[in-house]
């Protein structure tokens, strides 16, 4: 017989780390599209950002926008604390006895993103020049600060996110790059962007 878990489609993976994701279409993105209304869904779990059912329930969520809608799939960059987040999440429901339980999972995700459940420390920057030379000179800067530090960074819509493996003294490099360079010391960072398709024309 099958255990009282699964039998309701639920399997344990204790073993695996906890991100939080976030699918949302901003304003932002969407000031000229007609009817748009901003959504979002948020979550914990222990899927890739790149894992095919995850990528799928991104682009199903993105279906549901209205035409030419423009929406955005954040995760987390470090993993979670689980048992900090559980502690949190008991205590929170202590305190509020008629929270509505079908709110639970966009809950849990908001408790998770606390800084305090962070498990793993990466950083990263959020590179505002698309500029590969620049990227590289970047880069170079860090080493020259720690050169025992991880680094790997990927292309996003205004520029680049560059990751490093953990924290060291960053006053001299930004106050180089202050005017296009944010530090984000615990933060969703953006993994995957969709549009739905336009309406045709008659």
């Amino acid at each position: 017989m099958a255990s009282s878990t699964s039998s309701w489609g639920f399997i344990p993976d204790d073993d695996k780390d906890i991100y939080v994701c976030l699918f949302i279409s901003r304003n932002k993105d969407n000031k000229d599209i007609p009817n748009f209304v901003e959504r979002r869904k948020s979550f914990i779990t222990t899927r890739d950002y790149n894992d095919p059912d995850l990528i799928r329930e991104f682009f199903d969520f993105v279906s549901n926008g209205v035409p030419n809608e423009t929406c955005r799939m954040y995760y987390s960059l470090n993993s979670r604390n689980k048992e900090v987040v559980y502690k949190n999440l008991l205590h929170f429901l202590i305190d509020e006895p008629n929270f509505n339980l079908c709110a639970l999972p966009s809950k849990i995700a908001s408790i998770a993103a606390k800084k305090e459940c962070a498990k793993t420390k990466h950083w990263f920057f959020d590179f505002d020049i698309k500029n590969k030379n620049k990227v590289t000179e970047f880069i170079n800067d860090i080493n020259s600060i720690d050169n025992d530090v991880e680094i790997t960074y990927h292309e996003t819509p205004n520029g680049y996110a560059i990751i490093v493996s953990r924290g060291f003294d960053t006053r001299e490099l930004l106050n180089k790059w202050s005017e296009n360079v944010t530090l984000k010391k615990d933060d969703l960072i953006l993994r995957h962007r969709g549009q739905t398709i336009g309406e045709c024309d008659d």
